[in-house]
């Protein structure tokens, strides 16, 4: 073999080596690529399943955790029926009690409202990209030293109902392709399933006050009943009434005994937990679901919710209204037979009391084995 030969042969060698070491780490990046479209295909398989805003928020953000973490990450949410924006705002993917200024919500509706025709739903926009498209000072130096990077508009039937703002990644770095992937497929799915869940939560909820409606309360109390059944999970009852309600529409007018009921609402919605249901019943009468707790807890609540609301602040022609409530519980026990109507009866006993023995004041009915002897036999209370 001459020399010539030689050295293409070698050459021939080293071509195959490249093409197989090519080939090789093509094969590798299909398979990484398999393996976050499946981790993609099963979030989204599990954003989907949540009907209610909050939990849809609570899982991206725990699935954030395994790709990365940005210094910020803002959702500023406009829900339909509603004046303010509701808002979740997160520092190093921890939720904080803080809140943007709104007006960047609006600016950016408008911008993407007007490139809807090519603007992708739930796709992140570099903010960089965005910024030069505003005049000069329309983003305040607090809000850049937030270091903004990516913009994601989530639009609706009605146009741009959402606006989320991401941050630079914490420790710094630009956004992998794999990290760009999953922010896209992700918040195009919230993008569906957060108007989704914005919609039921009006179909469950009535609109003066913003709490549940008779109908959903009934249906978490059965829920109730079968997670002491299964679980031993008890749950309790409370049946509210503003005392004298009426003397605020007669004395003041029907718009102050609004006023009054939204207050109610609002106190109601800061003292329970995320997962206990408020709704009102109609009229001044108001109930509140608590998950998981004892007759002691119950009545702490109670207690804690009637005077709150002595405390609220409210206002007609100058004089402040005095406000107090009637309460009345139980715990949901595990005796067979039981049904939410049963346990309304028992917490309405329970309120009649407070009422009939001075209002403001709380009352808890504790059941036992005479209810149980009624449940069984059919009796009426």
């Amino acid at each position: 073999m001459d020399f010539v030969s030689e050295i293409q042969q070698s050459a021939d060698g080293r071509n195959v080596r490249l093409s197989e070491a090519a080939l090789w780490f093509r094969i590798e990046d299909l398979k990484n690529e398999a393996r976050e479209l499946n981790r993609a295909i099963a979030d989204i398989s599990q954003l989907v399943s949540y009907t209610r805003v909050d939990s849809m928020v609570d899982f991206l953000i725990s699935k954030l955790h395994d790709y990365f973490v940005p210094e910020t990450l803002v959702f500023m949410v406009k829900p339909p029926r509603k004046k303010s924006l509701r808002q979740y705002y997160y520092s190093d993917l921890q939720k904080i009690d803080k809140t943007l200024d709104s007006k960047y919500f609006y600016v950016l509706e408008e911008y993407f409202d007007n490139l809807a025709n090519s603007t992708v739903n739930g796709y992140a926009v570099p903010f960089g990209n965005l910024i030069h498209e505003f005049p000069e000072g329309t983003f305040s130096e607090d809000f850049l030293n937030l270091k903004p990077a990516l913009v994601i508009p989530l639009l609706g039937i009605g146009g741009v109902y959402a606006i989320i703002y991401m941050s630079e990644k914490k420790g710094g770095g630009s956004f992998s392709a794999n990290e760009m992937f999953y922010i896209h497929r992700m918040f195009s799915v919230l993008a569906v399933t957060m108007q989704n869940g914005l919609h039921y939560e009006i179909s469950i909820t009535e609109p003066k006050t913003g709490l549940f409606t008779y109908d959903y309360f009934i249906t978490r109390m059965e829920e109730a009943i079968s997670n002491m059944r299964r679980y031993n999970r008890l749950s309790g009852m409370l049946i509210i009434d503003i005392d004298f309600f009426k003397h605020f529409n007669d004395t003041y007018g029907h718009l102050c005994g609004d006023k009054v009921l939204v207050a109610l609402a609002s106190t109601l919605k800061k003292i329970v937990r995320e997962n206990d249901c408020v709704a009102r019943f109609g009229g001044e009468e108001f109930s509140i679901l608590l998950t998981e707790c004892d007759e002691s807890n119950i009545w702490t609540v109670a207690e804690r919710i009637r005077l709150a609301v002595k405390d609220i602040a409210l206002y007609e022609n100058d004089e402040k209204l005095s406000i107090t409530i009637s309460v009345g519980g139980c715990l949901i026990h595990d005796i067979k037979g039981v049904t939410p109507n049963y346990i309304f009866k028992k917490a309405d006993n329970a309120l009649y009391y407070s009422k009939q023995h001075g209002r403001n004041r709380t009352t808890i009915y504790s059941m036992g084995f005479l209810d149980a002897a009624k449940i069984q036999n059919g009796e009426d209370l």
